[in-house]
């Protein structure tokens, strides 16, 4: 079966188990909100947009065509021209669109200490290109960087053949060059950066063989190889990184971005450090009239606002002072979202039902330390988080208890444990691990001293959750301290291992990489995501087979094992998950049917995507009523169903076309 096949294989078996202010939203610069009118009827035939735009017109005419140059037809290649559109073709160009972001990174590089943040990976997404991308709705490959591609029957080596229109934002040409240039920065030791080392040192140095066409070949064999070469490594120009290795690149390039290749570029006057960063779309995008732009990349600016209380940023969108909002509190979705402009619809609320994996969050407990090195004591500490309570008492039943790092998907162990709050059997396993004695004050202690446990936090919206689990632990008498801390100490915390417990929450790709995440090579170092200090030989037995394992039903069997391995070893204290996206949004914007992909936004994920800041656009008609509506209070517009189960319908469809083809 072929990766192509295999890709799309997996997206179906995911189908199936699946206040008073008078702002103006939009215009709080000066600037206007609204894009330029559509003047004329739109096709929504992909065939209309072609892939390869003037694919000679770039090409080097001193390179032959058999070496990728001029006339260069792709016999013996693969490549993607039967891609849907992913983006709406009817969108418009123009205007402003901000969102918050509770942080603002310790770098902007795209690489090395401190850089692995949810706003670097949505910078990295627009600014820079990769290779290859993964078609979101489909799974399969889809040129960028480079028009074509080949696997070699040995499944190790690899050759890429570059867009010769390809450019960089100064208008200098990509070439076979930057890739092995870029490759050569990743797996510097001085970049400090251990998991993209880890990724790309897996590789024999790429060869460049003309001015278009790269190769590469793997150490081993692995199944991931070919994905992680051709759609996560960001491309850089080779004429900047001949003279800059991985230290002077982590030393001088903290706010500083190297020549990027994506339809949008940061001036040095848009990083507000510690307020906003803002990106703001190319006029010269090498790419822009290509099928792959169709559709995309419509806003002119897109401004991230640093708004590090998660309560202040709904109150500023409500304000109208944001624009777009993910609901990650049901509260706010329960019972603060029914006020006047809500009902009104000049504010727009859905819940998305697609099939993006949610990841996992939880209590990271840093085994490391003492006593967490027990798992009698982690496991204790889980029965204590009483979350059937919190559900139905906190969370208005939004979401679903979660058991598994990969809930809800197909990957998920039916036979985890299911740890439901039990205080007595949490007393009796710390009393095993002995710590059966008390204090005056009624504390558990060992050795005379008593159980007390720092918990990080980064956000006051945990802190309902936060002081129940308090109080149910000094009921059995643990003594949990809070320190709430900003994004940034956290980030370096957790990073340094510098802490007891933490509230994580870590993204999810498509593709499990169970290796960065819980390999024991990676246990003691830090800056990698193995954060718990995870270490099982059977775990690093079954990373290795993973990579080799071609087949993705043994890929799922494996990643089940891996699973309750996990579970059982309580490194998380596990929470929850929803089973739909929720989102909320000022009523001014034309958007896709589904709203978000079909795979939802992976901001934590380059090679997916991508999301509202790239698919939606302004509506003039509409950005138009919403001012109407904002100055005449009787004013009413369209509210819209709160429920979009557009990907779900489209999957039955699939369904009912090719019956059988999903696992």
């Amino acid at each position: 079966m072929s990766q192509k096949q295999l890709l799309l294989l997996l997206l179906l078996a995911l189908v199936l188990t699946s206040g008073c202010s008078t702002s103006t939203p939009g215009d709080n610069s000066g600037r206007d909100s609204t894009a330029s009118a559509r003047t004329s009827p739109v096709s929504l035939n992909k065939d209309d947009y072609a892939v390869f735009q003037n694919p000679d017109a770039g090409a080097d005419p001193s390179v032959p065509a058999e070496m990728g140059g001029k006339g260069f037809k792709g016999e013996g290649w693969e490549t993607n021209t039967n891609f849907d559109l992913i983006g709406d073709p009817r969108a418009l160009k123009g205007g402003l669109y901000r969102e918050y972001t509770s942080d603002f990174p310790g770098t902007l590089r795209m690489g090395g200490p401190e850089w692995n943040s949810s706003t670097n990976y949505t910078i990295a997404a627009m600014v820079y290109k990769t290779l290859l991308r993964i078609v979101p709705n489909t799974l399969n490959y889809l040129s960028v960087l480079a028009s074509h591609w080949q696997i070699l029957p040995d499944k190790m080596t690899f050759r890429f053949r570059i867009n010769p229109n390809a450019r960089f934002n100064d208008g200098e040409p990509v070439t076979a060059d930057d890739v092995v240039a870029s490759w050569n920065l990743y797996t510097d030791k001085g970049l400090q950066d251990p998991a993209a080392y880890a990724t790309f040192i897996k590789f024999e140095k790429p060869v460049a063989e003309s001015k278009y066409i790269v190769r590469v070949k793997g150490k081993t064999l692995d199944w991931k190889n070919f994905l992680n070469f051709s759609t996560t490594m960001l491309i850089f120009p080779a004429r900047v990184l001949n003279s800059v290795d991985g230290a002077t690149y982590v030393r001088d390039y903290n706010f500083k971005y190297l020549p990027s290749t994506g339809p949008y570029i940061i001036n040095e006057s848009d990083i507000q450090k510690g307020k906003s960063l803002s990106v703001r779309r190319r006029k010269d995008y090498w790419a822009e009239k290509a099928r792959l732009s169709a559709g995309l990349n419509n806003f002119d600016e897109i401004r991230f606002v640093v708004v590090r209380d998660e309560n202040l940023a709904f109150e500023q969108f409500k304000k109208g002072d944001l624009d777009f909002f993910y609901v990650n509190r049901s509260r706010q979705w329960a019972e603060e979202l029914n006020f006047d402009r809500v009902q009104r619809g000049l504010i727009q609320k859905r819940k998305v039902f697609n099939n993006k994996p949610e990841g996992h969050q939880g209590f990271a407990i840093n085994t490391r330390r003492q006593p967490f090195g027990d798992i009698r004591v982690r496991k204790a500490l889980t029965l204590l988080l009483n979350r059937d309570l919190m559900l139905e008492k906190l969370f208005f039943n939004e979401y679903l208890p979660m058991n598994s790092y990969f809930a809800g998907t197909i990957y998920e162990n039916p036979d985890n444990p299911r740890n439901l709050y039990d205080p007595q059997a949490a007393l009796k396993l710390l009393a095993e691990a002995g710590w059966k004695d008390r204090d005056e004050q009624g504390r558990l202690t060992k050795g005379g001293k008593p159980l007390e446990i720092e918990l990080l936090y980064d956000g006051k919206s945990f802190e309902p959750i936060l002081t129940v689990y308090q109080d149910d632990l000094r009921k059995v008498g643990i003594n949990l301290n809070l320190r709430l801390v900003t994004f940034e100490t956290q980030f370096k915390l957790v990073n340094e291992r510098h802490f007891d417990l933490a509230v994580l929450k870590w993204g999810a790709g498509i593709f499990p990489d169970p290796e960065q995440e819980w390999h024991s090579r990676l246990a003691d170092v830090n800056d990698t995501n193995n954060v718990t200090g995870f270490k099982d030989p059977r775990m690093d037995q079954i990373c290795e087979k993973y990579a080799k394992a071609f087949d993705l039903k043994e890929r799922i069997a494996l990643i089940k094992e891996l699973d309750g391995i996990m579970t059982s070893q309580y490194h998380y204290i596990l929470h929850w998950y929803a089973p739909a996206e929720r989102i909320v949004y000022w009523n001014k914007y034309g958007h896709p049917a589904g709203y978000l992909t079909r795979t939802g936004e992976h901001t934590s994920d380059i090679l997916l995507g991508p999301g509202p800041e790239q698919l939606w656009w302004v509506e003039p008609e509409k950005s138009q009523r919403l001012n109407q509506a904002m100055a005449d209070a009787a004013m009413k517009l369209d509210v819209g169903e709160t429920e979009s189960r557009f990907w779900q319908e489209h999957a039955k469809k699939e369904q009912e076309v090719s019956p059988g083809r999903s696992q």
